[in-house]
């Protein structure tokens, strides 16, 4: 190769690793945001003097507002350019957050978050296919590993920095953080995102795109209300059964629309569908153990809050330093490997964590949990290639939202079924229905949480099959 040739090579390498930074700032700020306000609620509720029950809506609103546009706004990306919708949706969400720094009333910052959520959901439904379009496939394995390791530092930094601001300054500063860092991801947008992108050519499918938002709307919000007023109640019951009519009418339409918001072909691709649907369970299960852990260290263990903390903040540590080789690895040996091996890990670390009891050592447990690290760490990357290659490049931006839409369908529902499957193996174990910790019988929090950690192992397990299967008929076919 000539050296003028290795120099233009130079900087075009350059060049995609800042495209990078620029896609995974604001990626990062959009997932610590749905995370650091959490901490804040409290403090937030005094100070604007509404209750405990309404203050938990300035964190449910931006989760259901980002859902509900993720997919709509991929097909934008794929339509008019995802680096276009990034930008727009990078200066949207850094105005918003400013604004919801501002106490002007309860209604201003639920309206503020919502309008903070449609510009992080401009950005995570087009940052997968940003990085997947900017690099080599020999390249791409390494940066979707690198990507995953950030988001999840996003998603666990939270608490910890909310709790750190919380400290020294007002709640305001909660959203104002991500100001400079907003603006910093603006400029370098601004310079280094591509202005001529692959584009897929037709209208948009306007009444496509209005169904899948109120289907996720209804969705999102039962699951939420279904936590708060019960499974059984009419509520939830109804917006389950619009969801199911919403998603049948949707599918109905689309598959006759001249340019569907959602292509069902691609799910014809079993790496596509059995990829998007690992996503969902393993963020799911993650949120399982993210629950229940700290339940089990601070009540049945007598463990300080500080010593839990760094306790579980371990198996994400790992999560994160192995991501990016997992990427490496997934460049080397193909992304099929990894995958499996993640999946073995991460059943490993179920059935350990199904072994644990009272005496229990914590240099075992943290071994269990390292697992759950490991396996998290290898999952990552392998399975957003995995799903990012198995589209065209006109239809990258609708794959990468719907590895968000995936993302948070899995830890609502593992926030969900955490409750379900610990209470219900509690209620086994006494005979009679039981909503909190049985503080006379710690016993049976240890029989409802191995009950747990069982049927988690049970779908790892039946998830693992599915994969094998499939790539062995991928092989021989």
């Amino acid at each position: 190769m000539k050296w003028g040739e290795k120099m233009a090579e130079k900087r075009a390498n350059q060049n995609r690793w800042w495209i990078f930074t620029a896609v995974v700032l604001l990626s990062f700020m959009s997932t610590l945001t749905s995370s650091i306000v959490n901490i804040a609620l409290p403090v937030m509720s005094r100070a604007m003097d509404v209750p405990t029950s309404q203050i938990t809506w300035v964190a449910s609103s931006y989760l259901i507002v980002t859902c509900m546009f993720l997919l709509p706004f991929g097909k934008m990306g794929d339509l008019f350019g995802k680096a276009r919708v990034f930008k727009i949706g990078t200066a949207i969400f850094t105005i918003a957050s400013l604004l919801c720094g501002f106490n002007l009333g309860f209604g201003w910052i639920l309206l503020m978050r919502g309008v903070q959520a449609i510009g992080a959901s401009m950005t995570l439904s087009t940052n997968a296919g940003i990085i997947t379009e900017t690099f080599s496939k020999q390249q791409r394995g390494l940066a979707l590993g690198s990507f995953g390791s950030v988001v999840a530092l996003g998603s666990i930094a939270g608490p910890g920095l909310g709790g750190l601001i919380l400290t020294y300054l007002p709640w305001n500063y909660i959203f104002w953080v991500n100001v400079p860092v907003g603006l910093v991801a603006i400029v370098l947008g601004q310079l280094v995102l591509s202005k001529n992108e692959v584009k897929s050519k037709g209208n948009v499918d306007f009444i496509g795109m209005l169904i899948l938002i109120i289907t996720a709307a209804s969705l999102f919000v039962g699951l939420i209300l279904g936590q708060q007023v019960g499974f059984s109640s009419f509520t939830f019951v109804g917006l389950m059964i619009a969801t199911l009519i919403l998603l049948v009418a949707f599918r109905h339409i689309e598959m006759r629309a001249e340019n569907p918001v959602m292509n069902f072909h691609l799910f014809h691709n079993s790496d596509f569908s059995l990829s998007l649907l690992a996503t969902v369970l393993v963020y799911g299960i993650n949120f399982v153990v993210n629950i229940i852990e700290p339940i089990y260290l601070e009540q049945n263990r007598l463990i300080s809050t500080d010593l839990a903390g760094l306790i579980l903040i371990s198996f994400p540590i790992i999560q994160i330093v192995v991501s990016p080789f997992a990427g490496w690895l997934s460049d080397k040996f193909g992304s099929h490997v990894i995958a499996a091996i993640s999946l073995a890990m991460l059943i490993i670390s179920q059935v350990g964590l199904a072994s644990v009891n009272h005496a229990t050592s914590l240099i075992v447990l943290c071994i269990w949990l390292g697992f759950v690290g490991l396996g998290n760490g290898l999952f990552q990357a392998p399975t957003n290639v995995l799903v990012m290659n198995a589209v065209a490049k006109d239809q990258l931006g609708i794959a990468s939202g719907l590895l968000g839409f995936s993302r948070n369908t899995g830890m609502t529902l593992g926030s969900i079924f955490a409750n379900i499957l610990l209470f219900g193996g509690i209620s086994m174990n006494l005979g009679r229905p039981v909503n909190d910790y049985p503080v006379a019988q710690p016993g049976a929090f240890i029989f409802g949480m191995r009950f747990t950690f069982i049927v988690t192992t049970a779908v790892l397990a039946a998830l693992f099959i599915a994969q094998v299967i499939v790539n062995w008929h991928r092989q021989n076919r």
